[in-house]
């Protein structure tokens, strides 16, 4: 008996020793609790336009297991941003699109389709800046995402669209280009070639003189009034004007130093116009983008009116109705 109690007392004195020891490293070990990570979220609420936080929030919820649940509250804003953006015909529908899926992404920032479609939307409503920041979100958000390489080419193709509307709000009006020689191997059969290389002189396309159809009316500089973000914007168009040899010519607008383009078609008959430019950066291997005009001239002349279609890498293909105008 005496064996016994001792070794309990012995147990006993064991136990004392070694229990606070496991309760230290008890409260050691770290933790997967979500405090700072909704700490951070709330933070991010109050002030949505601090990208060093988001980032931050969004590495932090990669390396946290289990992965964070999306809030029903983002999953209901997602819902209602794909509901509005699929009955969107004008830039306010969008922009009913564009506050649900900022909200959804403002409530989960780690949720990678918020940024996706946030992306889409900015960029039909014409806020290609903001579009290009929410894809980078996307790819940060999504790092392993299949349809990364195409994101990518989305944001290059989205530069130039940042840059071309900037250009178009701050540039001057065009100069007259200088003439240019004529280069006969650059036509077939009296119609342009299909394409030249960005880096070699644009062609010179001669066309029917016909004196009924008064084609010197097409003669100048054309732009269009655009606008965006509530400002009414000129965005320069094309020159068409005559060489020294009396042919016509198509000079494309200054848009970027690293951007250039190649006329692809370039067809008048009578008062009706054909024009198709693509564009080509230096810097950006596989980025095109091209426009295509159908217009008809006005009776004085003063007027091109008609389709314009644009259509980039990455699947952008958008039709507009234009009216465009002589400088």
């Amino acid at each position: 008996m005496k064996r016994i109690i001792r070794t309990a007392v012995i147990l006993l004195m064991f136990l004392f020793m070694v229990l606070p020891g496991l309760t230290a490293q008890a409260a050691k070990k770290p933790s997967s609790s979500p405090g700072p990570l909704l700490q951070y979220i709330d933070d991010l609420r109050k002030n949505p336009g601090d990208n060093i936080l988001r980032e931050k929030i969004i590495k932090l919820a990669q390396s946290t297991k289990p992965a964070p649940a999306v809030p029903e509250e983002a999953e209901r804003n997602m819902a209602r941003g794909t509901a509005f953006a699929q009955k969107a015909t004008d830039s306010a529908g969008y922009k009913k699109a564009i506050a649900e899926f900022e909200a959804a992404a403002n409530t989960a920032p780690w949720l990678a389709l918020a940024y996706y479609n946030l992306g889409v939307v900015q960029e039909k409503a014409g806020f290609y800046v903001e579009a290009i920041q929410s894809l980078k979100f996307y790819l940060m958000a999504a790092p392993d995402a299949k349809n990364a390489r195409d994101v990518k080419n989305k944001i290059y193709a989205l530069e130039v669209d940042a840059e071309d509307m900037q250009a178009g709000k701050n540039a001057p009006a065009p100069a007259p280009a200088p003439e240019r020689k004529t280069d006969k191997s650059l036509a077939l059969a009296g119609k342009p070639a299909l394409e030249i290389e960005p880096d070699k002189q644009l062609r010179i396309i001669k066309m029917p003189q016909d004196k009924k159809s008064r084609m010197s009316n097409f003669i100048g500089n054309w732009y269009y009034k655009q606008t965006l973000r509530g400002e009414e914007l000129t965005i320069p168009a094309f020159e068409i004007a005559r060489n020294a040899s009396g042919d016509l010519v198509v000079n494309p607008p200054k848009r970027t130093a690293d951007s250039v383009a190649a006329v692809n078609v370039f067809e008048i008959a009578d008062k009706r116009l054909k024009l198709q430019m693509k564009w080509k950066m230096r810097s950006v291997v596989g980025y095109w983008k091209t426009e295509t005009y159908d217009l008809m001239i006005s009776d004085d002349g003063s007027k091109l009116t008609g389709l314009h279609n644009q259509q980039s890498v990455g699947g952008r293909n958008i039709d507009m109705d234009r009216v465009l105008s002589r400088q």
